[in-house]
């Protein structure tokens, strides 16, 4: 049987479905996209005025055109409309960390909203039976939100529980009610879940979905510890109308959607493609979007491309991510540690959900949520003391080094951070 993803764009690029047919519908996509974003983006037509009508020639010639910068979009996000004003469903603002500005603003259309749904329904029939249920906790109460999208994406076949995280016992308390099957979530909504005292009400569910933030290693194996389920991942971004990438069974990279995106990944310092295996910035151009087409969008994420074939038999692409480029802490004497390698770190700490870190007079201050803790001190106690100690010792051998200098100060809080992610989680 062909892969769900690879069925799906197969029935957009006709068969055979093979790398040459799925290639050549990208490059006709893409001088689509590029023709309906010089005719209604202002942004885009002075970006395009020196390129002939029909560029791209190929997908190798797409190179040639400069990328998309974030900023660009923040600043003049209405440059970037390809469509008119009466012709835009929803409308979508971003607010950055440490951003005093109004934010990126992304503008989508009914046609935008549509794909999104269609995406979400065939993702989602690989986690959820016909009949069953997905419990989501991201938010869904205003139209065309995520929560909404995928609500219309499960209907009628399968039903989809809104509820937005906030009572970590209520949550679970609905999934064991509702005999969810599958849970949506932000990976450290999720992990506070699965380690509160009561995550044993969680064990109807067999699958969960981790998305919107980076998740790593460690805390997937603590996901799944806990419920015995299979954990998957998803990449995508509300630039992209919330697309982008799923893992499939195999877990073993996650499959570019590529009927919808054209993913690059580029050395952020000198814009050259990087070989499969080398990590970059992963650089995202929107082969179906109508409100806001993005061609060659800089997300500031790190990523690579993986070599060979998945397991499932998937033609895709495939990508590995690890969060925001330059995200992370740097120490008192210059040693800088990717927030990637301090989530796998501390993430293996067996009693924690959450953290932050923050610069204090010199020293990084980690703040940390422990859903199980019974203790109401902030001050950590010898053995966690002694167990956060373990889990930094995976730390690279110049970390440590300055870490025996001036260790991290840590401090219990009483309650969870809501919507932490991995954008934001360092401060400073």
């Amino acid at each position: 049987m062909r892969p769900f993803l690879d069925e799906w764009i197969a029935g957009k690029t006709g068969e055979p479905f093979c790398r040459e047919r799925l290639e050549s519908y990208q490059t006709e996509r893409l001088r689509q996209t590029v023709a309906h974003a010089r005719s209604g983006s202002l942004f885009y037509r002075e970006r395009l005025r020196s390129f002939p009508d029909g560029f791209p020639s190929s997908l190798h010639d797409f190179s040639r055109l400069l990328p998309t910068l974030p900023g660009e979009l923040a600043t003049e996000p209405e440059r970037f409309i390809a469509v008119r004003q009466d012709d835009i469903a929803r409308i979508v603002t971003l607010r950055t960390s440490g951003s005093t500005g109004e934010g990126k603003r992304l503008f989508f259309t009914d046609g935008d909203l549509a794909q999104t749904v269609e995406i979400f329904r065939i993702g989602m029939a690989s986690f959820v039976r016909p009949g069953g249920r997905a419990l989501v906790l991201l938010p869904g109460e205003r139209p065309g939100s995520i929560g909404d999208l995928l609500v219309r994406a499960l209907a009628p076949e399968r039903e989809c529980i809104l509820c937005p995280a906030s009572d970590e016992r209520r949550t679970l308390e609905r999934i064991a009610e509702s005999k969810a099957e599958c849970l949506v979530g932000l990976p450290t909504q999720v992990l506070s879940l699965a380690r509160c005292p009561h995550s044993s009400l969680g064990k109807t569910l067999s699958q969960v979905l981790l998305c919107a933030d980076y998740a790593a290693p460690s805390l997937v194996k603590a996901v799944e510890s806990a419920w015995e389920c299979v954990v998957r991942r998803h990449y995508g971004l509300t630039e992209t109308v919330y697309g982008g990438a799923l893992e499939c069974e195999e877990r073993d990279g996650l499959h570019i959607m590529e009927g919808n995106y054209l993913f690059e990944i580029l050395n952020p310092e000198t814009l050259a493609p990087t070989p499969p295996g080398e990590f970059g910035e992963i650089v995202v151009t929107t082969l179906r979007t109508e409100g806001t087409p993005l061609l060659r969008y800089r997300t500031g994420d790190r990523g690579r491309f993986l070599s060979g074939t998945c397991r499932c038999g998937s033609i895709l692409g495939r990508i590995e991510t690890t969060g925001r480029l330059g995200n992370g802490i740097t120490l008192h004497n210059g040693v800088f540690i990717p927030l990637q390698e301090l989530d796998e770190a501390l993430f293996s700490v067996p009693w924690l959900a959450d953290y932050t870190a923050s610069k204090e007079d010199g020293h990084i201050a980690i703040s940390l949520h422990a859903p199980s803790r019974e203790a109401t001190s902030p001050e950590t106690a010898p053995q966690e003391r002694a167990t956060l100690a373990a889990a930094l010792d995976h730390l690279s051998a110049d970390a440590k080094v300055a870490l025996r200098e001036r260790p991290f100060r840590f401090r219990f809080l009483p309650h969870p951070h809501d919507g932490i992610s991995s954008r934001k989680r360092v401060a400073g």
